[in-house]
């Protein structure tokens, strides 16, 4: 008898195939968000991005979410969103990019792992974010280094840009790590979000070539 965790993972299965067809093959550059702030940086395709937002921090995480998704469903494009403690709010993106927006909701990181493989595994779309940030420090800590290096492996036959989002670094293999932040103060609370997040400073904390040794970079991107 199947779990119910298999059977889920065979109707996303199945939702995917329904909904998104077969994908044509990627190169490997790097993925077009139309977000200014990660263009600059360069989000690899076939690869596993980090991006490092703590909620405690500010809203900086969220805002780079909030700008990710607007600009890559605003032209047109699908993206998955694997939420893994059903925490998005998609208040603020209009229906119709909402309507292009897969979205999973998992009750827990190790559920979300799983839906991850999945759709990384499938590569029919070309950008996939797993969204941890909301996850306990237990279930993150206890996702082990091999599933992360599994789905970095995963990104890489398929060509898919996959983005995971958490709330402090913790994917080794990560090919990329971001670390996100930026001065909100309460003075710009009548400001809207899509103007708000002109002002996410991001930073590259780390960028890895290919297989080879990290390479430390550490330097302010886009203030």
């Amino acid at each position: 008898m199947s779990s119910p965790v298999s059977s889920k993972i065979l109707e996303l299965r199945q939702l995917l195939a329904e909904r998104f067809g077969r994908a044509e093959p990627l190169d490997e550059q790097a993925y077009a968000t139309g977000l200014a702030a990660l263009d600059e940086i360069g989000v690899p395709r076939g690869a596993l991005t980090e991006l490092v937002a703590a909620p405690a921090t500010g809203p900086g995480g969220s805002l780079l979410l909030y700008g990710l998704l607007h600009a890559v469903l605003g032209r047109g494009e699908r993206v998955i969103l694997i939420d893994g403690k059903n925490s998005f709010a998609p208040h603020g993106l209009p229906q119709a990019e909402l309507n292009r927006l897969l979205w999973v909701r998992c009750r827990e990181a190790w559920e979300a792992i799983k839906a991850a493989d999945l759709a990384v595994r499938d590569g029919n779309l070309p950008l996939i974010v797993l969204l941890l940030t909301l996850n306990p420090a237990g279930e993150l800590r206890r996702i082990p280094a091999t599933a992360w290096h599994r789905l970095q492996v995963l990104a890489e036959k398929s060509g898919v840009a996959l983005l995971a989002c958490t709330p402090r670094a913790q994917i080794g293999c990560a090919r990329l790590r971001v670390s996100a932040g930026g001065a909100f103060p309460l003075a710009r609370l009548h400001v809207s979000r899509t103007e708000l997040v002109s002002g996410l400073s991001l930073q590259v904390e780390r960028r890895r070539q290919g297989r080879r040794d990290d390479e430390d970079v550490r330097r302010p991107v886009c203030a």
